[in-house]
């Protein structure tokens, strides 16, 4: 049985923590809470299923010192990329593998030198594992468009483009601090009104599909754009006035020679925002060539929140790694490199989340 640690319970973790409970394969050793509201307490009460017997805590040091195969680490990296680099730094030299959520930690070398130097140090010295991925990022750039691009003779573009509606995601440090919906188009405060930085979210998703095709990248350049609202929104991440941000697009152009790579994401706060942009929610994968081919993914597909269905099949995408990532051989993985792995199911009620 597989020794795990759930660190964070947001939106995903929480979906992780779930999962975890009730699989007779994995055993929850620890659960990482930030909210003081959440420390203390059943982690199995705390996702709404069964008694776990495992009680969480907001003590970091704790939990590395806990015995475990495995970390789930789903912590806020977007906002917090230096502390939660430390976390996985710390939790790798401790000899624990650990498999990442978070557009950061998709491909750490690309995104900084220095950070990727700290975590093939670490999973030397711990003799441990790392993995980052997710969704988008994480999945339908870095793993769905290599498979695809077998079927082409030649290529000249691949776009991949994530429209979601964001309305219903409840993170507000997410979708005011980092993202900036809610503020005026001429505010810089937002992380992502940075075009460096918004370039950073999608390098990683960019260098790994390159990787994976065997392209050079020669440059790259990120992009952000932005439309506001005409009247104020109420969303479960709070209030947005009239005449702030209401929807945006933000990605990556990345320049591999006689083949251009884009990443895009696009949200908006209400479905009739900026018209004139794509709006069909899903995910594209969109090679111009030959031939030419579109391939379109729904994740919620049957009037199911596609936001919090996003959010599932990110955390069944780590814990499905789970047995890849712990026996693979001690260092810092990304899926072009990383061995080919696959769902383990067991019950419907287990893969449910119900005990």
């Amino acid at each position: 049985m597989t020794k795990v640690i759930q660190w964070a319970t947001g939106v995903t973790g929480m979906m992780a923590l779930r999962h975890i409970v009730g699989r007779p394969d994995l055993e929850l050793v620890g659960v990482r809470v930030y909210d003081p509201a959440k420390s203390g307490v059943d982690a199995g009460e705390l996702a709404g299923v069964r008694s776990a017997g495992v009680v969480t805590t907001d003590d970091r040091q704790a939990l590395i010192d806990t015995e475990a195969d495995v970390v789930l680490y789903m912590g806020k990296v977007e906002t917090d990329t230096a502390g939660c680099f430390r976390d996985v730094q710390d939790l790798l030299a401790s000899g624990k593998n650990v498999v990442a959520t978070g557009s950061r930690f998709i491909h750490p070398r690309s995104l900084d030198a220095g950070l990727a130097d700290s975590l093939e140090s670490a999973c030397r010295a711990g003799n441990s594992s790392f993995l980052g991925l997710g969704l988008y990022p994480g999945f339908v750039g870095e793993s769905v468009a290599p498979v695809l691009a077998r079927l082409t003779e030649s290529t000249s573009r691949i776009s991949v483009r994530e429209v979601l509606n964001y309305s219903t995601y409840a993170s507000h440090d997410l979708i005011f601090n980092a993202m900036g919906f809610g503020h005026t188009p001429e505010d810089t405060t937002p992380l992502l009104t940075n075009p460096d930085y918004a370039a950073s979210a999608w390098i990683g998703s960019a260098t790994v599909l390159a990787q994976a095709l065997g392209l050079e990248i020669r440059g790259f350049e990120g992009f952000r754009e932005v439309a506001t609202t005409p009247r104020p929104l109420t969303v479960a991440a709070g209030h947005i006035p009239a005449g702030t941000v209401g929807a945006m697009r933000f990605g990556v152009v990345v320049d591999c020679g006689a083949t251009m790579l884009a990443v895009e994401h696009l949200t908006r706060m209400a479905d009739d925002l900026a018209p004139h942009w794509p709006s069909e929610i899903g995910y594209d994968v969109t090679f111009e060539g030959s031939p030419d081919m579109t391939c379109h993914l729904v994740i919620g597909s049957h009037d199911e929140d596609h936001a919090e269905q996003g959010c599932l099949a990110t955390a069944m995408h780590a814990i499905n790694a789970i047995p890849t990532v712990v026996a693979s051989g001690p260092g810092v993985y990304d899926l072009s490199t990383i061995g080919p792995f696959t769902p383990h199911w067991t019950n419907r009620s287990v893969v449910s989340g119900r005990a």
